[in-house]
């Protein structure tokens, strides 16, 4: 019977820190995505003549 309970405790150097950052993609900062105007803007829900919401 395998006994999961079992923790490893390891110190990385900064050298294999910075090899696994690489190799995950890490090491630089996200792409940024194109802004088409729907993502930053906010929009409040509109009132109908009624007090209804329209669509």
């Amino acid at each position: 019977m395998t006994d999961y309970r079992k923790v490893t405790c390891s110190t990385w150097t900064p050298e294999q820190l910075a090899e696994h950052l690489r190799q995950i993609g890490a090491d630089k900062p996200p792409a940024r995505r194109p802004n088409n105007g729907f993502e930053t803007c906010i929009t409040a829900p509109k009132q109908g003549r009624w007090g209804r919401y329209l669509k």
